[in-house]
């Protein structure tokens, strides 16, 4: 698919970009129940820092390209940072599929229209060839087959206190960005979007099905509004969402 990088920027930028970031959101408790990524992740103390860095350079390299030079720079930087660390490829192949088949799957449960066709190979075409430039070689090319990788990835997950350490981490900085009064309603949100073995594998217990009912029909409601709204005119990025120009 000749137009792939392009179709990932509309899509992204112009038609869903909340959400690309919910989705996004939904994505990190994948990498907790994933053992050997969440004993990395887990081992630092700056898991603030790291998701907005890696939310505004990744925005950066889906709007410039990988050929731009802010785009090769971003693919120098990302390369240079996993020298010496005990990410491997398959650890990154993984998290690779999972950020396709998860925003794929919250479109085609919340989004406002599911992802076409074409939408869902332009992804997968995306993220192989990201992959391809940070060394991850033979990531699935079609999109059943992708979601079935991480399917055979996820089924031998097992909990772990790297991960548990990481879910907790990410919810107490959830929960400190929300109104004091919805703070308790954190968990048993992300609870209930996570899929079941995720959201055991991450540490999380099953959220009440009052939670669960209440939270679909508020996603199905704004689905039904946000097709109402007439077309984005300007990209929505990281970047413009934090105010930062360049």
């Amino acid at each position: 698919m000749r137009d792939y990088a392009e179709i990932v920027r509309l899509l992204m930028f112009h038609e869903f970009p909340w959400d690309v970031r919910m989705a996004g959101r939904l994505m990190i408790w994948h990498l907790y129940a994933n053992p050997p990524v969440a004993a990395v992740v887990g081992s630092t103390d700056a898991l603030f820092t790291r998701a907005e860095v890696t939310s505004l350079t990744f925005g950066d390299l889906v709007e410039h390209g990988f050929d731009a030079p802010r785009g090769r720079d971003i693919l120098r930087f990302v390369n240079r940072s996993h020298r010496g660390t005990p990410v491997t490829a398959a650890d990154n192949r993984f998290a690779l599929a999972a950020l396709a088949v998860t925003l794929v799957r919250w479109l085609d449960r919340y989004g406002w229209r599911p992802a076409t066709d074409g939408e869902r190979t332009a992804l997968v075409t995306f993220y192989a060839e990201l992959g391809r430039r940070i060394g991850v070689r033979n990531l699935p090319r079609t999109y059943d087959a992708l979601a079935a990788y991480l399917a055979g990835c996820e089924a031998g997950f097992a909990p772990t206190d790297a991960g548990r350490l990481c879910s907790e981490r990410t919810l107490a900085m959830a929960r400190s960005r929300v109104p004091l009064l919805l703070r308790p309603l954190v968990r048993p949100m992300v609870s209930a979007l996570l899929d079941p073995d995720v959201r055991t594998a991450a540490g999380l217990s099953t959220p009440a099905a009052a939670v669960t009912f209440t939270l679909s029909k508020a996603l199905r409601l704004r689905r039904r509004l946000v097709r109402l709204l007439p077309p984005r005119l300007t990209p929505t990025t990281p970047r413009t969402r934090r105010g930062h120009l360049h």
